[in-house]
């Protein structure tokens, strides 16, 4: 997810973009690489500190690529390997920061309180419409969505909530989320999540039409006829935005009801391609850009995307994947029937999606490993891409 402050860039050209990242992942393994990292991100920490955080973060690593590598063909093991490796990176994004206090020791006192994540059923609904997650006020996933500045606050629960979602009461039942809904907050999977579960997604391919770039520019003009920057990229407070569907049936209403800081969405049709899309007003401080204030997602497999917040306010991919991979475990682990039925029974259409769900997996994290160990936005472009250097 892209973040108000802009991150620095490290640019790297190559034929082969994601062998690319990969290399540039496992560079990371390296203790003497990592403390030259984590110097220039903070110059104040003493040199025990810095060899401590530096041993860490690429033991961390390399304890990652040790599940990656593995790569089995068994999607049970896969799904366990990619969860493992998520873990280890959270763990090495953590030791990675510039505060002094995150080492291996500090994680530890978290991750031995479990994961921070617990799941429930519902037996009268059909998976993964039947899976719930709640988040716990203890463990790994709540010290890193602290670490992150998320506030679990209201959502967590203070011990684990039984297994069978009719013990709970309406207030903690609104605690929960479902995997359902988790798979749809997937960018990437938003034009197939239809297809696939019979519902719309919670995650919306977004951009600016040509027609409301110049309605903007007129606007702004209006307000303010000698601007600073281009109108037409810099509104004065209002920018149009455009959802587009992507193939699935959303409509006005059900964009509105979701609480988007994009307002009074509405329908429009593009003549030249017979197409719809909807149009929203976005607002923001005076002259600055849209991008700075709306929260977005972008990867090699989708567009520019919003997502509806989940637990107040986590709508980053790599926590949402945490999730995910976390409530997979758990079935290919202790739910033998289940699993049954998605590899070989009536739910072979699941595992059809998780499938899906692990190319992508394996196609983003990488990168997103990198920037958030990194602290760097990471940009590899093909030689012959506009973008690469002459």
């Amino acid at each position: 997810m892209t973040e108000n402050a802009k991150p620095a860039v490290e640019r790297l050209v190559a034929e082969d973009i994601r062998q690319t990242v990969w290399l540039r992942l496992r560079r990371l393994t390296s203790s003497r690489l990592c403390r030259q990292i984590i110097s220039a991100r903070v110059s104040a920490l003493t040199p025990e500190v810095l060899e401590a955080k530096s041993e860490g973060v690429a033991w961390a690593v390399r304890s990652a690529l040790g599940y990656w590598d593995s790569n089995p063909a068994a999607l049970n093991a896969k799904i366990l390997t990619r969860y493992y490796a998520l873990l280890q990176i959270s763990i090495a994004e953590q030791v990675a920061s510039p505060n002094a206090a995150f080492d291996l020791n500090e994680v530890q006192r978290h991750t031995e309180q479990g994961h921070g994540l617990s799941t429930l059923s519902d037996p009268s609904a059909i998976f993964p419409d039947s899976y719930y997650l709640a988040c716990l006020k203890r463990g790994h996933f709540h010290s890193y969505c602290r670490y992150k500045g998320i506030d679990l606050g209201e959502y967590a629960f203070e011990r684990r909530p039984p297994r069978v979602l009719s013990k709970l009461n309406p207030e903690e039942r609104q605690r929960l989320v479902s995997l359902t809904d988790l798979f749809r907050r997937v960018p990437e999977l938003s034009p197939v999540v239809e297809e696939y579960l019979g519902v719309q997604p919670l995650s919306l391919h977004v951009g600016i039409p040509d027609t409301y770039r110049r309605k903007a520019a007129h606007e702004n003009w209006r307000r303010n006829p000698h601007p600073g920057r281009n109108p037409a990229y810099a509104p004065d407070a209002v920018t149009y935005i455009a959802v587009y569907p992507q193939g699935s049936k959303i409509t006005e209403a059900y964009l509105n009801s979701l609480g988007l800081p994009i307002k009074n969405i509405t329908a429009e049709h593009d003549d030249p391609t017979n197409s719809h899309y909807f149009v929203g007003e976005f607002t923001h401080p005076d002259g600055s850009y849209w991008w700075e204030h709306l929260q977005t997602y972008k990867s090699g497999y989708s567009g520019t995307s919003i997502v509806v917040p989940l637990w107040g306010e986590i709508s980053d991919a790599f926590v949402i994947h945490f999730i995910v991979l976390y409530a997979l475990s758990i079935v290919v682990r202790y739910l033998p029937s289940l699993w049954h039925d998605i590899e070989n029974g009536d739910l072979n259409h699941i595992r059809a999606l998780i499938e899906h769900y692990l190319a992508i997996v394996d196609g983003v994290l990488p990168r997103m490993s990198v920037e958030r160990i990194t602290g760097v936005r990471l940009q590899v472009d093909q030689p012959w891409s506009m973008n690469a250097p002459a």
